[in-house]
């Protein structure tokens, strides 16, 4: 049996007429901007994913889970992760005119 293609951004572009879709989207693509953003800053500094876990006293496992993005950590470990990096959070203000959760 053959496969449908599927053009996935003709369905997200139209899903996106629908605010509580937008809204769940958004969060969810802050969040994995996040994680890449770490994934990549760990690899820049030639950290292995162990080397970090013992860092921030967590399991290699759960930074791999982060990295795959199959789990988002309680908001302490994510800030041990983001310090066992050498980073820091900031924050900012964006255009008013973005959906706020």
């Amino acid at each position: 049996m053959p496969f449908e293609k599927i053009d996935v951004k003709n369905i997200i572009e139209d899903e996106l007429k629908n605010d509580d879709f937008k809204r769940g989207y958004l969060r969810l693509k802050e969040e994995y901007e996040l994680i890449e953003q770490l994934v990549l800053a760990r690899k820049s500094m030639n950290i292995t994913q162990a080397q970090l876990a013992k860092r921030v006293n967590v399991s290699q496992q759960a930074i791999s889970r982060l990295e795959k993005e199959k789990h988002i950590p309680k908001m302490d470990t994510l800030f041990k992760i983001i310090n066992g990096l050498g980073l820091r959070l900031n924050l900012e203000r964006i255009n008013e005119s973005r959906i706020d959760f």
